[in-house]
């Protein structure tokens, strides 16, 4: 540590959390597929537990009302809504970490 700055070996935490199965790539085994991941028994409680804070807060708490939503777009919808013609992906590659 230098500077009061915690130095996070990214890459060391990413392999621990795979080794022991909190999370690993969908498909892994073919390649996988970005975006989309499996989650171990470790994992799905941490997830469950999240989403149960959140539902404390904001459904409980906040008197505010939960849906449920697909979460998958056919792409007939993308395209009449203006988001494939329109789309423009201003993120940029961060190469130093």
């Amino acid at each position: 540590m230098t500077d009061n700055k915690l130095s996070i070996d990214r890459p060391a935490i990413e392999s621990l959390l795979t080794r022991r199965f909190f999370y690993a790539p969908s498909f892994a085994i073919y390649g996988g597929v970005a975006g989309l991941y499996d989650y171990g028994p470790t994992g799905t409680a941490l997830q469950q537990n999240l989403i149960n804070m959140w539902r404390q807060h904001f459904v409980i708490e906040e008197d505010m009302l939960e849906v449920d939503c697909s979460i998958m777009t056919p792409s007939e919808v993308l395209k009449t809504s203006g988001h494939v013609d329109k789309f423009a992906d201003w993120m940029c590659k961060d190469t130093k970490s």
